[in-house]
Formats: structure tokens, sequence, C-alpha cells
């Protein structure tokens, strides 16, 4: 009876569990990187015009990279998207810590730019 209780306890955690996810959606762990590289990818794009970059499809071959880079179906990546959208509770703490890498890779870049400007 202890091992019953003990296997109904955990399968009742993991259903619960936020991480928990339909299949062919990805896990908050396998998303994570995926945004922060489609963010970075965003600041690329919005300097296209600085960069004299006028390509009709740059956008586009910005996200495919994204999805070559992590190895992850295009259309895996939509219906995660939408999934996690319809449940903000479990979004949140995925974009908290997608800002937070962010985040981190801003001050790594802007520390190195300041030993740059001091070098010169």
């Amino acid at each position: 009876m202890k091992k019953s209780l003990l296997a109904v306890s955990l399968l009742f955690f993991l259903a619960c569990s936020t991480n928990n996810v339909p299949k062919g959606i990805l896990s908050d762990k396998e998303i994570t990187p995926i945004l922060v590289d489609i963010h970075l990818a965003e600041g690329i794009f919005s300097q296209r015009y600085v960069e004299k970059i006028t390509r009709d499809n740059y956008q586009e071959d910005l996200l495919l990279s994204v999805i070559k880079k992590h190895k992850v179906d295009k259309k895996v990546l939509e219906a995660s998207l939408l999934y996690y959208g319809k449940y903000p509770e479990k979004y949140k703490p995925i974009y908290d810590e997608v800002l937070n890498r962010l985040n981190e890779i801003e001050v790594k870049a802007r520390a190195k730019d300041s030993i740059q400007r001091i070098k010169r």
C-alpha cells in the first residue's frame, strides 16, 4: 500500500508541476535559450537601417538562424509559443529567466565596451 501511495503522490506531483507540458511543446528549459536568441535577433533586426541591410527576408533569416542553432522545428516552436501564451502562470517564470539572461548579456557587453574605451 505504501508503494502505491508513493506512486500516486509522485504522479500527482508530476501532473501538477509547472514544467509538465504536452507532447510536442518545448519545456521551459528548452524554450528559454531560444527566446533569448529571438530577442537578440530582434535587436539585430532593429539595427538593419544603421547597417544598411535592406533585404526583404532579413527578419525571417534571423529567425531561421535561431531555429537552426537550437535544432528545433519551426512548427514546434510556434506551437510552444501559442501554448505558453495561453498559460501566463507558466510563461511568466520563463520570461523572468529570459530577462535575467538578457540583462546579464547587456552587463557583460557594457563592461567589455568600457574596457575597450579605457584601452584606447
